[in-house]
């Protein structure tokens, strides 16, 4: 049985959905195209002597202190050194200058302080240009520290701390984001005695090309087409479930890197918690999912296994 608006509670602002979404043509960079920029982070990685080898995804440059693969489906690079993971007795890392803040929950959280925060912005910078990232859509950075805790047998916190900060950039085509675990840039980096030292960088990116349009007929029909079919979402009001959507945005969908997608297409990503009936345990569910019908697809001359999937 499919869920119905008065199965749901709204927390979230419902965004506007147009009649028609834009879809886009997307193609994967070749190897040849990465290849120049693959070699610069291995160096800049301090990955030593490498050994080119094929994967299942695609191919990588691999050595004993990390890898620099490349992604055949999506032309995507996932680079990193784990040396420094090897080396280390905990996740604890020694940053200079760590303030406190609160994060949206009002709970406590470690930030890096302004001078660090720059440094670590321009050693992103410096890595995404060497690396021949291509950000033309890319959206803002942000920049995330690990929050670190040690407790003991019972529980009790012992300490606290920071570990590894990255700094994330998501992208973005004509106002809309790109959901999924498709679209996104990030750097990865730890404090060492003098500048930052990095330790990772991954680039998720198909090329935008020509857009076309497919009807999805409103906000109600987006709803009913992606949010009211969700799989999870069914079976928990089946169940007795409570539902509330907690948190709702609107975009294109971006497969992840090991999937191969030649168009993105209008989304809807929705986190929702659900309540067990005559309980007070509760989970939370979140996903991307379509808001054209297949049907909408195949009319507009589209076909794409994705289509009727949602993430």
């Amino acid at each position: 049985m499919t869920l119905i608006f008065d199965d749901i509670e709204f927390e979230s602002e419902i965004p506007d959905m147009p009649e028609s979404g834009m879809v886009v043509q997307c193609t994967a960079p070749r190897f040849e195209e990465r290849a120049k920029g693959i070699d610069a982070l291995t160096k800049r990685l301090d990955l030593g002597e490498m050994r080119d080898v094929e994967t299942q995804f695609g191919r990588a440059l691999i050595s004993e202190r990390g890898e620099a693969e490349y992604f055949a489906a999506s032309g995507a690079v996932w680079s990193t050194n784990i040396l420094h993971e090897l080396k280390a007795d905990d996740e604890f890392l020694d940053w200079d200058g760590l303030e406190e803040s609160r994060d949206a929950d009002g709970q406590p959280v470690l930030t890096l302080g302004s001078k660090v925060a720059d440094q670590a912005l321009e050693l992103a910078n410096e890595l995404i240009d060497m690396a021949g990232f291509d950000m033309k859509h890319a959206q803002k950075p942000q920049l995330h520290l690990m929050q670190v805790a040690q407790a003991d047998e019972k529980g009790r916190q012992l300490r606290s701390g920071a570990g590894e900060a990255t700094v994330s950039m998501g992208y973005a085509l004509e106002g809309l984001p790109i959901l999924g675990a498709g679209g996104k840039t990030l750097i990865d980096m730890i404090p060492m005695r003098g500048p930052l030292q990095p330790t990772g960088a991954v680039n998720i990116w198909r090329t935008p090309g020509k857009q076309s349009k497919v009807q999805i007929g409103g906000t109600e029909a987006a709803l009913v087409a992606g949010l009211l079919e969700d799989p999870d979402l069914n079976i928990a009001s089946e169940k007795g479930a409570k539902i509330t959507i907690q948190r709702l945005r609107f975009g294109l969908m971006s497969m992840p890197a090991a999937v191969h997608q030649s168009l993105l297409f209008p989304a809807l990503e929705f986190e929702a918690r659900v309540d067990l009936a005559k309980t007070e345990e509760h989970y939370f569910i979140g996903r991307v999912v379509p808001v054209a019908t297949p049907k909408a697809y195949a009319r507009a001359g589209m076909v794409s296994e994705h289509f009727g999937l949602g993430m």
